[in-house]
């Protein structure tokens, strides 16, 4: 079952085209505080360059624009983007990358897994062992797949929809990865800083996307100043979990969730004669990815967290790995007539502790028993 990504994307007044904001005064969002990455654009932004070039591309002025880690998801150009080196490394450790970011690409970068409890460092005077947090990274990134995932962009609170009663997270965008670029590292850095900071890596993974053969940008800019289609296009994620730190993990139940709503999005533009995209045919991709999110999750997306919590801890592997659905439909059904004593065997696989964990069922009250075999199995929730 594939797995999707989120990126977050500093906040840009005309679609994330490119192209340096038409009114950059009024992009007040980009700087804010939860924008991306951090307070980067706040400490580097050029105003007045901006406000001169406005509207240009941003693939003329390669390294100028401080948003280039962002503003070319949905862009049809190069562009140039120059990364420095951390503000506590010293003078001469390493010099700044200039990444060359092709159409439809926007950097991101796994945040969470830099600070889990396992990344410590078990060194004097550090805190962080960098070689762990750069092997969390790789399987961060790992999990995703060219091809299959699809990305799913978004604005942190640092947005238009954001007001002081209500900070909110609000869907930009979405499209299929394409390519998963390589880890990057700073130039010509000293060997202590490679020994020390996992060879120099840069936090910062370019991801292209196959746009514009899939997904879209919602056209937000075209509507700031009507405030009624403003509100009926946007999508605002009820389950916020997946979109945080930077980038995380988008489940299949989470995609539906957000397909359903970026659906009735679409049928607003169509209703109101949007002409940014050809909506008719961004419907039925929609519902086309809706179908292969259904047949991808299964019927019980959930069983493998439940046969955990009931100790079958050595199927998990096997059920996992089936992709038919009458064959997950029959694979449960085994592991119930295995817990009610009518088999010793699940397609072929033995329990080494079978009487333990049948005990162990079978002194549960019926109700606990339909719950963990009938209807926990039918969410995509997690073993804990």
């Amino acid at each position: 079952m594939a797995v999707h990504m989120s990126v977050r994307l500093a906040w840009h007044s005309d679609g994330w085209n490119g192209h340096i904001c038409k009114k950059p005064c009024e992009n007040v969002y980009c700087v804010g505080q939860h924008s991306y990455p951090g307070e980067l654009i706040a400490e580097t932004r050029d105003l007045e360059f901006e406000k001169a070039h406005a509207g240009e591309p941003c693939s003329a002025f390669p390294c100028k624009t401080a948003c280039g880690l962002s503003v070319n998801a949905f862009g049809k150009e190069s562009i140039q983007v120059k990364v420095n080196p951390p503000s506590w490394w010293k003078k001469g450790e390493a010099d700044s990358t200039v990444l060359t970011l092709p159409p439809y690409t926007a950097c991101t970068w796994c945040y969470e897994a830099m600070y889990k409890d396992e990344v410590s460092s078990s060194v004097s005077g550090k805190t962080y062992d960098n070689d762990k947090r750069q092997k969390n990274a790789e399987a961060y990134f790992a999990q995703f797949e060219e091809g299959k995932s699809l990305v799913f962009y978004y604005a942190g609170y640092s947005n238009p929809f954001s007001e002081e009663e209500e900070d909110t997270y609000v869907i930009v965008g979405l499209s299929r990865i394409r390519k998963i670029d390589d880890f990057h590292y700073y130039e010509n850095t000293t060997e202590k800083i490679r020994a020390d900071y996992a060879g120099g890596v840069i936090w910062q993974k370019p991801i292209t996307s196959n746009y514009p053969n899939e997904g879209f940008s919602i056209p937000y800019a075209k509507y700031m100043e009507k405030e009624e289609v403003l509100n009926r296009i946007a999508v605002k994620p009820q389950h916020r979990s997946p979109f945080k730190y930077g980038s995380r993990e988008v489940s299949n139940d989470d995609a539906i969730e957000i397909m359903n709503q970026l659906l009735n999005t679409v049928d607003v533009l169509i209703e109101i004669g949007d002409d940014t995209e050809n909506w008719d045919e961004r419907k039925k991709w929609i519902n086309s990815v809706l179908n292969e999110l259904w047949k991808a999750r299964g019927p019980y997306p959930g069983f493998a967290s439940a046969m955990v919590n009931m100790g079958l801890e050595e199927l998990v592997q096997y059920y996992i790995s089936i992709t038919d659905e009458q064959d997950m439909k029959r694979f449960r059904e085994e592991v119930k007539e295995l817990l009610e004593g009518e088999r010793d065997d699940v397609s072929g696989h033995i329990i080494s502790d079978l009487r333990k964990v049948r005990r162990e069922y079978m002194l549960k009250e019926e109700e606990e028993q339909q719950l963990l075999m009938d209807i926990l199995p039918r969410f995509d929730l997690s073993a804990k």
